[in-house]
């Protein structure tokens, strides 16, 4: 009992996800470019999605007939919105992990 007191070791937590726990300057700093990149790829999306929906009256308009029109619009259309959907998601997942390997990356190098 005449020692020096020993310290309780405890286990060192990350630093990088300490800060985006604690949402200080630099954890918020990680998490708006994971925002930033899931909102550009939304916008991607969105912009392409547009795009095909403003120049569908121009390609009706060009085929004048009805029964191509409804064909378009009841079976053509889902395997495109089928393929935007699955971009999206596997862009979304690959920034997510981007962003994971952003963060375990500074931790092991010992720091932000």
């Amino acid at each position: 009992m005449t020692g020096e007191p020993r310290r309780v070791h405890r286990p060192q937590r990350p630093h990088t996800r300490w800060e985006i726990d604690e949402q200080t300057t630099l954890g918020a700093a990680y998490v708006r470019s994971l925002m930033r990149g899931q909102l550009r790829t939304g916008l991607a999306v969105f912009a392409v999605l547009v795009l095909l929906l403003a120049t569908l009256p121009l390609f009706f308009g060009a085929l004048g007939s009805a029964t191509v029109v409804w064909a378009v619009l009841g079976f053509a259309a889902y395997p495109v919105l089928v393929l935007l959907a699955w971009w999206y998601v596997r862009r979304a997942e690959r920034n997510e992990s981007d962003f994971a390997r952003l963060v375990e990356g500074a931790e092991h190098r010992g720091g932000p």
